[in-house]
């Protein structure tokens, strides 16, 4: 049986993509507002993982670490943290880049993509692309080209 999801395990989620986002130029203030107020909460209970997974974001270990951590909190304490996790996460998503295309990994095929517009954001992501032949028809991102 999976385990359950906890708030700890969230929040250290949270604070990994937070963390990352931080390392990013161009990441907004009110990001990195949210980010600052949830790592500064955990770091109350778990500091030197907090700054470690600030070096290593993506340390599965270390995120369950901090997961463990806050997980054995008081209730209260838990409660007020979710609030903060949601506070980042709400955050991130209204950050993100539109991205009209993103394909992790593409190989050993022929493909054609038609016409792609994006008002602003990414007009296409491609992670990984071997082998095969990629056409594209035409990529606009922004307001569209007068005709």
């Amino acid at each position: 049986m999976p385990e359950p999801i906890t708030i700890g395990f969230l929040a250290a989620q949270a604070l990994a993509m937070g963390a990352e986002a931080a390392l990013k130029a161009g990441v907004t203030e009110t990001v990195k507002d949210a980010y600052n107020a949830l790592k500064a909460k955990i770091a109350k209970w778990a500091g030197a993982d907090v700054a470690a997974l600030e070096k290593t974001p993506t340390s599965a270990s270390r995120q369950a670490v901090i997961a463990e951590t806050i997980d054995v909190q008081p209730e209260q304490e838990r409660e007020t943290l979710q609030v903060l996790v949601e506070a980042l996460v709400d955050r991130l998503k209204q950050s993100a880049p539109a991205i009209g295309l993103d394909i992790g990994r593409l190989t050993e095929m022929d493909t054609h993509l038609g016409k792609i517009t994006v008002g602003e954001g990414i007009g296409a992501r491609i992670g990984e692309a071997r082998g095969g032949r990629l056409d594209v028809d035409e990529i606009i991102v922004g307001s569209p080209p007068r005709k």
